[in-house]
């Protein structure tokens, strides 16, 4: 049971577990049966899980696609089936294995997302990537974040595990290691204060003599100081060897190494802010091409590639069309990355009220008509496109946007490609109406200019992608939701307007990152209070508890960071969910044993 729960959790940071979870968790029910007609099994009484129960039925409620019904429900089953079946929130030697499953499940997927780093630096490929992995970064999975947050909690149980004498010295050491390669390789910066957080927490428990946590302590802190001198010589050392005459191979291993250090830099800034000095100004009409090597002809897909991982199933090269003409073939398939076709030459300065222009060629070669889209990475993705039939087989796609604040070399061009999709790509260009000959590109600007783009007070990258999507709740609240929908909900509707909203295609779902807010979207004021007093709720609990929850409070609290940033309902991290089931269930073990007292005394 231990293993199986842990497996159960352990899905959010690597899909294989999937399929193990599953091999193990029949065994389990087999012997939860033998239990059920064997010695008897007293159900929860509903009315001292009243509360739970109660968020349970405004989240099934509100559901309108039958998948997700047949998803959430089989999710939230699990749930109720290991809060019920297991008592792993006792301190005995069930918790304890419970807590080294966690732990050893997500440093093998550390250590296993390390070694396929490893081997795309030296460009060896990962064999059964596109089967087990889905993520599109360093994690092994999509989301980051929460993949970033098991590691946070395995720091946190092996210190608990080291100081009971749980685990040995060596192990809690490996385990910080990896966890903390991972962390900072993950790039989530919710990742970097939550662990800054717990670092600074246990010198405070050092401290006040708390808890013994010196070697959890010093062993963080000596990985850290590793790290920082990495850094600075991926940052720095490789000034010394960097030239622009490097293949392209080599830099991008360069830009491999400096991504583990700097969370908002890209390829393409590493790239150009080390050849800055070798571009020539020169004046440029308002017909100029910005984009480098729009026709193709002359330079291949220098300026173009794919932006992906490794292991993502997209095949990206240079053909020729009917006429002899070279063309850029592009095919998705079964991989979760954005940007199929991406543009990676001189870095380009967007200018606040200036129009930019996007116009292509192209032909679908397998997939629906249109099957992509097209434009910038911004805040809001309202970019339509214009399509103009050539002949029966070529289109001309057009996508203009003026530009609501400055920007410096945003994500663009091709994105989104659908699965099962071929596209051929040729005369690719972009102009701006721009007349007064502001800067086009990033080396025309002064590094004066070129740090105030990133400064905090021109963009805040910690926040805006998520009060951008508070905020559209709210004009959603206002805007369409009448007078008994705010009261009652409108189910699952806003997933379909978020994702209109913020990437231009209502069928890609997109949600507040905020389960508060989801809650008070999908079932309205009454389900969005009760939702909030069930938290409440739990913490309170936890409180009362936290002798014998301890441990498991301090993961709910973790969990509840990320949750309240990322999470798309209660129950999209089904680790948040079973955490905070348990105290409700304490709390009804702790009344039942209060009754056989009584009846006893």
């Amino acid at each position: 049971m231990p293993l199986c729960l842990a497996l159960f959790f352990a899905r959010t940071l690597f899909i294989g577990y999937r399929y193990l979870f599953f091999v193990v968790l029949a065994p389990c029910l087999l012997y939860s049966v033998y239990v059920l007609f064997r010695r008897g099994f007293e159900w929860p009484i509903l009315k001292k899980l009243f509360l739970p129960a109660l968020v349970l039925l405004f989240f099934l409620a509100h559901f309108s696609l039958l998948s997700n019904v047949v998803k959430e429900s089989m999710n939230i089953a699990l749930i109720v089936y290991f809060v019920v079946s297991s008592k792993l929130y006792y301190a005995d030697d069930k918790c304890d294995a419970f807590l080294k499953w966690i732990v050893r499940l997500t440093m093998f997927a550390g250590c296993l997302a390390v070694v396929r780093f490893a081997l795309s630096i030296v460009g060896i490929p990962f064999l059964l990537s596109t089967a087990i992995f889905e993520g599109d970064k360093f994690s092994l999975v999509n989301d980051s974040n929460f993949y970033s947050l098991f590691f946070i909690i395995s720091i946190i149980l092996s210190a608990k595990l080291f100081v009971n004498n749980q685990i040995s010295k060596a192990e809690h050491l490996v385990v910080n290691i990896v966890a903390v390669i991972n962390i900072v390789a993950g790039m989530s910066r919710r990742a970097y204060i939550l662990y800054v957080s717990v670092v600074a927490l246990m010198a405070l428990l050092v401290m006040l003599k708390r808890y013994d946590f010196k070697f959890s302590l010093l062993s963080n802190l000596s990985i850290i100081f590793v790290i920082c001198i990495f850094g600075a010589f991926a940052l720095f050392g490789t000034n010394y060897f960097y030239t622009p005459d490097m293949s392209t191979d080599q830099k991008v291993r360069y830009y491999k190494m400096y991504s583990l250090v700097d969370n908002d830099i890209s390829y393409n800034e590493f790239d150009f802010k080390q050849q800055r000095k070798y571009y020539t100004k020169q004046e440029l009409g308002d017909t100029t091409n910005l984009f480098y090597n729009g026709d193709l002809q002359t330079c291949g897909v220098e300026a173009w590639d794919v932006y992906r991982s490794p292991h993502d199933c997209i095949q990206f090269g240079l053909v020729e069309d009917e006429f002899g003409n070279r063309v850029i073939r592009v095919a998705r398939g079964c991989s979760n990355g954005y940007w199929q076709v991406h543009y990676k030459g001189r870095p380009i300065v967007y200018h606040k009220d200036v129009t930019y222009k996007i116009s292509f060629t192209y032909r679908v070669i397998e997939g629906k008509q249109n099957p992509f889209l097209v434009g910038w990475q911004l805040e809001l993705h309202d970019q339509p496109q214009t399509i103009e039939p050539i002949d029966s087989v070529w289109n001309r796609c057009t996508v203009s946007y003026k530009f609501k604040e400055d920007r410096m070399n945003p994500h663009t061009f091709l994105n989104s490609l659908q699965s099962g999709s071929t596209i051929e790509v040729k005369d690719i260009s972009m102009i701006c109406d721009d007349t007064i000959g502001l800067p086009r590109y990033v080396d025309q600007l002064p590094d004066s200019v070129i740090h105030k783009y990133f400064s905090k007070d021109t963009i805040n990258y910690l926040t805006r992608q998520r009060v951008n999507r508070w905020r559209y709740a709210l004009e959603l609240w206002q805007t369409r939701y009448n007078t008994k929908q705010k009261i009652f909900g409108q189910g699952f509707k806003y997933l379909e307007w978020y994702g209109e909203k913020f990437y231009g295609n209502p069928d890609r779902h997109d949600f507040p990152h905020n389960p508060i807010i989801s809650s008070f979207l999908y079932s309205g004021i009454i389900g969005g209070v009760v939702y909030i007093i069930f938290l409440i709720m739990s913490l309170w609990l936890y409180w009362k508890k936290r002798q014998q929850l301890g441990i498991f409070f301090i993961m709910y609290l973790c969990c509840m960071f990320f949750s309240m940033f990322s999470g798309s309902s209660h129950f999209s991290f089904p680790l948040f969910a079973f955490l905070s089931f348990l105290p409700f269930w304490e709390y009804k073990n702790d009344l039942n044993a209060e009754k056989v007292n009584v009846t006893q005394g």
